[in-house]
């Protein structure tokens, strides 16, 4: 099932994968950090940034298949890819 769908705020979609904010500045969205987008969905910025929005879905859906490097399945983790600490107790 898809984590990301058009209807979730650009804050929300941060929350569920930090690493959403590579996929929005590839699509030309420096807007991440800005007020509007706790409150702008995902549909409403493919439109105001005139972007495909089912190919930005398709995008922000595949993070959810890439592994961490330290091989954790903490959706929250934190090493270089996702800053956990599992690393650290090695």
């Amino acid at each position: 099932m898809s984590k990301f769908n058009k209807d979730m705020t650009i804050g929300e979609a941060l929350e569920t994968n930090p690493k959403a904010e590579a996929v929005f500045m590839g699509f030309g969205m420096s807007c991440c950090g800005c007020p509007v987008s706790q409150m702008e969905t995902l549909e409403e910025a493919a439109s105001v940034h005139d972007i495909e929005l089912e190919l930005m879905l398709e995008k922000l859906n595949e993070l959810d298949d890439e592994e961490c490097s330290c091989g954790c399945e903490d959706e929250h983790c934190g090493c270089e890819d996702c800053n956990c600490n599992h690393e650290e107790e090695k």
